[in-house]
């Protein structure tokens, strides 16, 4: 299972550069996965043992990446694109053809033997384009495949997010089960005391039923947040198109850390930042030199292309019964030049540029957007970590010290109880909103996330 880790480890994965290389080496994005693949069915099967597989964050992105249709759908797109590369740079193949004349009724008759045969004409024709619009179609198609491309990597942004979401869900249901299951132990162990306490007339019989009702809510509580568990483990395996949701998958307990280069950046200097690295706004760039390359193609398409024509003819009728020649031809633009294909390039140069703009007011509103989410729950979480769950936890054991030495009744216990659950589950779903909102300032960003703590999981290996 450590060789499994090890090669879905976050130093070992980065979505974006195994896209990249993907899209230019299809041999090796197959070997990579194959190698992975093999290093996770031993993972997989060791861990149908056990029950459960515990995966890291980056472990459950790159086993959505090796699984998700949706990505192998996009990635078809660059075959595509790949294909109209090689249409674009084809040379066109010569034209041959053999014409005979001087066809008569008689001319293969036994008595025409001493004539001339009929005339045989053997051609070849080659068509040649000028105005340098075949480098024009190469070069345009070329970046039409660097865009999708791109494309890609924007559709890698945008599923990473959503794995992540679904992993910090996971492990958010995980902390809730573990504070339900911690509390109803806990009522477990203060029933027993009491249950001797009543015996022994120290305890008020009603006093004892409260204890017992609130135990039996708790654990009501506790089967909520197992359904709500299982749930979230099943979002998270659809997601990741496990077969069969045969293994009950969970979330090594990290939460993400924030990296400083992000999180102390300003909004402005982030927007920057976006603008240059998100791939959506380098293809909308790279759509708009496209756009060009056809506006100018489609100017050029004016200059007619020229064909060559080479011919020998054997005629044995005429003066010279062996000849050849060669001929040119080509057409002429007089009256349709080209404008309607000349307007309508101009109008895609026009909506690109149109996209382009629009790209990066949504990208700067969406970077704006979750700097300042991220910036709220990173101050909400910090004040949890700080001084509210240890102060709640204090307070708690106070409250069951005071009474065990009867300085207050059980109302003043249960209302304890119950601040400290509300607390603790206020404080976990702090950490899940803080890194659902660090995760979407990374998808504004255009960012892969890197925690080196995430080589060393606490969970089950």
């Amino acid at each position: 299972m450590h060789n499994a880790r090890a090669c879905y480890s976050a130093d070992a994965i980065d979505v974006l550069s195994i896209l990249n290389a993907a899209s230019k080496s299809g041999i090796f994005f197959g070997l990579l996965l194959a190698s992975c693949a093999m290093a996770l069915q031993a993972q997989t099967m060791s861990a149908e043992v056990a029950g459960q597989l515990a995966i890291t964050e980056q472990q459950a992105i790159a086993l959505f990446y090796q699984r998700n249709l949706g990505l192998i759908a996009a990635r078809l797109n660059i075959d595509s694109a790949e294909a109209e590369q090689i249409i674009a740079a084809a040379i066109p193949n010569p034209v041959f053809s053999l014409n005979t004349s001087e066809l008569a009724p008689k001319a293969f008759a036994r008595e025409s033997r001493h004539l001339a045969v009929p005339a045989i004409m053997p051609q070849i024709e080659q068509l040649i384009i000028t105005a340098g619009k075949r480098r024009l179609r190469i070069e345009s198609s070329e970046l039409a495949t660097e865009a999708v491309h791109f494309d890609v990597q924007d559709v890698a942004r945008v599923l990473t997010n959503a794995v992540r979401r679904s992993y910090y869900n996971l492990l958010l249901a995980q902390k809730t089960l573990e504070v339900a299951s911690a509390n109803f132990e806990r009522y477990r162990k203060i029933l027993r005391v009491n249950e001797i306490r009543l015996k022994v007339g120290d305890v008020a019989a009603v006093d004892f039923i409260r204890i017992e009702v609130e135990s039996l809510k708790v654990q009501g509580d506790q089967d909520q947040a197992r359904a709500a568990l299982n749930e979230a483990r099943a979002d998270l395996l659809l997601l990741l198109g496990w077969p069969e949701n045969s293994v009950e998958i969970s979330a090594v307990e990290i939460w993400p850390e924030a990296a400083p280069e992000i999180a102390l950046a300003g909004q402005d200097q982030l927007v920057g930042r976006a603008l240059e690295r998100r791939p959506d706004m380098r293809a909308a760039k790279v759509r708009i030199a496209q756009a060009k390359k056809m506006l100018t193609l489609a100017q050029r398409q004016i200059i007619p292309d020229v064909t060559i024509t080479a011919f020998y003819e054997q005629d044995a009728g005429n003066q010279f019964p062996r000849t050849g020649g060669v001929g040119i031809s080509l057409p002429l633009p007089l009256f349709y030049q080209q404008k309607g294909e000349i307007s309508k390039a101009r109008v895609g140069v026009t909506n690109s540029e149109l996209a382009l703009a629009q790209a990066k007011q949504d990208i700067r509103a969406e970077v704006m957007k979750a700097s300042a989410s991220w910036q709220s729950a990173d101050a909400i979480a910090r004040r949890f970590e700080t001084s509210v769950v240890k102060r709640i936890e204090t307070l708690r054991n106070a409250q069951e010290i005071a009474y065990q030495k009867g300085a207050i009744n059980v109302l003043d216990l249960i209302d304890a109880e119950r601040s400290y659950k509300a607390i603790m589950l206020d404080y976990y779903t702090a950490l899940a909103n803080r890194s659902k909102a660090w995760a979407d300032l990374l998808m504004a960003y255009g960012e892969e996330m890197r925690n080196p703590s995430s080589n060393h999981p606490s969970g089950d290996g």
